[in-house]
């Protein structure tokens, strides 16, 4: 995967979260934002070693006990993509 493949993905990761922290009054999803913010620039910088969303759609789960919402596809999606990008890259 390229690095502009996981930017693009990483954005509509992004609006996603936003709609739903938005349409569902869910703020606590400012901390999952802030996690793909710190990816984001790591990827930009060539310096992403270590998948940092490991368990990303767990945690999602958790904090709101609600596994079945379609946010965990997006967020296992991105978690994915990370793993690609780190593997070819």
């Amino acid at each position: 995967m390229q690095k502009k493949d996981l930017l693009r993905e990483m954005d509509i990761a992004y609006t996603y979260i936003g709609k739903v922290m938005n349409d569902e009054n869910k703020g606590g999803l400012k901390e999952l934002v802030a996690d793909l913010d710190r990816l984001k620039l790591k990827v930009i910088d060539n310096a992403l070693v270590i998948n940092p969303l490991r368990g990303f759609p767990r945690k999602y789960a958790e904090m709101y006990k609600d596994y079945l919402h379609p946010i965990t596809d997006i967020l296992s999606s991105i978690e994915k993509s990370v793993d690609i990008y780190l593997e070819s890259n």
